[in-house]
């Protein structure tokens, strides 16, 4: 039987062909330094040890997505404040320690840290991780959003979310500084890399319909998100994996809109939570764009193998025909202490339940 690379397999669902099987991104990170037996601190500190792990997890399991760098709590470290790297137990991902933003006068004084000289924060260990995979023929994959979620951070939570009700200018200032944040690293993966040769990454939690109203995120994560993706647009990027992440199923109408306003030729890749049905993704997105499952990731870590090659079943018999193209994957980051054969599951499923021929 012919049979795909991970890398033909991905560049056919990219053109819109068909793949031998559905691929699969078990969205990687943490777990990544289980299995090569460093640190997590290490993994989320060091580029080369971050690149070095989940290329050894890619090779190990057969699974058709390469590195990238990124963590949720990106911002405060770019603009100036301080983050702690997950060196305690219990600790799976970059956690901040002090927020740049405690204040109004904060954000008036808040400057944007350019990318002329020394990368700012995260983006000099994302840059090593960048090259390396540069180097190989493998996208280019960084963070660029989302701009309210690292907007979040960089000031001090609590406080934000108050500035929703109460101080809607500042918000928007703050909002506006952090774009800018992102449009420097667009501009500067697109110059160093080739646009052609890259992948933003955007997706954050905090808009979630948990804590943001769908008005609430007209008003203050859209435009910002807008402002952003146009400028992916004129930059020429191909693809954008995109990760709603946690309940957004109210705000589907703005992310359906800003697919509509752009008019981009370019592809979505869609991840969103497990709380959005594969079919209503479909439904939004799915004659133009990739649809990735949305496995619960709690799941992968607590239910048996054989449970998750059946969950995994499901999700795959429902994502498999979307019109463009479909990804098996968990709803958010694979959990970093889950059992190796849990993702064995993912890979066996997509085997046995993904073909295409």
């Amino acid at each position: 039987m012919t049979r795909m690379t991970s890398g033909e397999r991905m560049q056919a669902i990219m053109m819109g062909k068909k793949p031998d099987r559905v691929p699969v991104n078990p969205f990687v990170m943490g777990y990544a330094a289980q299995i090569t037996g460093i640190s997590i601190g290490d993994y989320y500190a060091d580029g080369d040890k971050c690149f070095e792990a989940q290329f050894a997890a890619m090779r190990l399991h057969g699974y058709d997505v390469t590195p990238m760098y990124g963590y949720a709590s990106a911002g405060p470290w770019e603009f100036g404040g301080e983050i702690g790297f997950p060196y305690k137990s219990g600790h799976s991902a970059p956690y901040v320690i002090k927020h740049p933003v405690n204040s109004v006068e904060d954000v008036e004084n808040l400057e944007v840290p350019d990318f002329d000289k020394e990368l700012p924060g995260a983006y000099g260990i994302a840059d090593i991780l960048g090259k390396r995979c540069y180097e190989l023929g493998m996208p280019v994959t960084f963070q660029s959003g989302s701009t309210f979620t690292a907007a979040s951070v960089v000031a001090e939570t609590s406080l934000f979310l108050r500035w929703v009700i109460k101080e809607p200018k500042i918000l928007h200032l703050l909002l506006d500084k952090v774009s800018d944040m992102y449009v420097n690293a667009l501009e500067y993966f697109a110059e160093k890399y080739g646009a052609e040769k890259c992948m933003p990454f955007d997706g954050g939690p905090v808009e979630s319909n948990t804590l943001l109203s769908p008005k609430q995120f007209k008003e203050f994560a859209y435009p910002h998100m807008e402002k952003l993706h146009m400028k992916i647009k004129e930059l020429g990027f191909p693809a954008v994996l995109m990760h709603p992440c946690a309940d957004q199923n109210l705000n589907i109408p703005y992310y359906i809109e800003l697919r509509e306003k752009m008019n981009w030729q370019g592809r979505y890749i869609w991840l969103f939570g497990p709380e959005t049905p594969v079919p209503d993704q479909i439904k939004a997105f799915g004659d133009h764009d990739i649809i990735c499952g949305n496995v619960d990731p709690p799941s992968l870590q607590t239910r048996s193998y054989e449970e998750v090659v059946m969950m995994c079943k499901e999700n795959i018999e429902q994502g498999k025909d979307s019109p463009s193209g479909f990804i098996l994957a968990p709803g958010c980051e694979f959990p970093p202490g889950a059992a190796p054969i849990k993702l064995m599951a993912m890979m066996d499923a997509a085997e046995k339940f993904g073909r295409y021929d």
